[in-house]
């Protein structure tokens, strides 16, 4: 396309272009021309970290590109970079949310009370739980100078699940057992052969609801784009150790031993 330049010596703009990404960033492509005599005191004004000229609210990320043409003018062309820096989803900016899963672990330890036959008692265990949780990843701009320490923590709720916990004390090292199994566990009446109604007081779901974990940025990516920064950050949980205690008291099948029969064997009574 063939352009007639009246009296400007100055830098003129001649094609723009925009981009807008879901992150808030936006983008504009501009082609200035200019007279080939003027092009260099005009050329440094398109430089990194500049305003564009005729759309100041975006900051050049790189230096212009020139090329002298044969017919007296110059071509530069340049990009320029804005950011909303809106770091959460609200109703005029719905930055996407991706959800995801990671692992991690705690320790678990339970105290187990008992109350048989006037014998007072504990067993105390240990276990590794390995969990499941959600992580929850955003796309979204801020200005390069700002840390992601100031950023809310996001209000999604991420949940977490129990994939298997390992018996790390004396008693029944290296056993493992599920998350449904362990509640089975810890809730179910015990079937021995000597005490047959023992019955535990653990209420399902305790080992669910003390599985708080802490929301917490676990990897963070910035790429620069001038004055801003593309920011892809994701959050996951962080799991503490936790302490659960119960009591084993006699249920309504119990039987005390109140002899030894001849021969060896005990004499039950309810």
């Amino acid at each position: 396309m063939a352009h007639t330049y009246y009296g400007s010596d100055g830098l003129i703009l001649t094609s723009i272009t925009r981009q807008n990404f879901d992150s808030g960033l936006s983008r504009v492509d501009c082609i200035y021309k200019c007279r080939t005599t003027s092009a260099n005191d005009l050329e440094p004004t398109l430089k990194a970290g500049f305003r564009v000229p005729d759309r100041p609210e975006f900051i050049i990320r790189e230096n212009a590109t020139r090329k002298d043409e044969t017919d007296g003018f110059t071509t530069l062309t340049t990009s320029g970079f804005f950011g909303s820096l809106v770091t959460a989803p609200d109703a005029d900016n719905p930055i996407p949310s991706v959800l995801g899963a990671n692992t991690g672990s705690c320790n678990l330890t339970t105290r187990i009370g008992t109350a048989v036959d006037g014998m007072i008692g504990g067993i105390t265990n240990t276990y590794n739980l390995q969990i499941l949780g959600d992580t929850l990843t955003r796309k979204f701009t801020m200005r390069k100078i700002d840390s992601v320490t100031t950023l809310a923590l996001p209000k999604t709720s991420l949940s977490a699940s129990i994939l298997v916990g390992t018996v790390t004390s004396l008693r029944e090292q290296g056993a493992r057992y599920s998350g449904f199994e362990l509640e089975n566990k810890f809730s179910m009446a015990y079937l021995g052969e000597g005490d047959p109604g023992i019955v535990s007081t653990y209420k399902r779901g305790s080992l669910t609801n003390g599985l708080v974990g802490n929301p917490e940025i676990i990897s963070v990516n910035r790429s620069g784009f001038g004055e801003y920064d593309e920011v892809t950050v994701t959050w996951g949980l962080k799991y503490n150790d936790f302490r659960l205690s119960w009591t084993e008291e006699p249920g309504p099948g119990w039987l005390r031993p109140t002899g030894i029969m001849k021969g060896g064997g005990s004499v039950y009574r309810r």
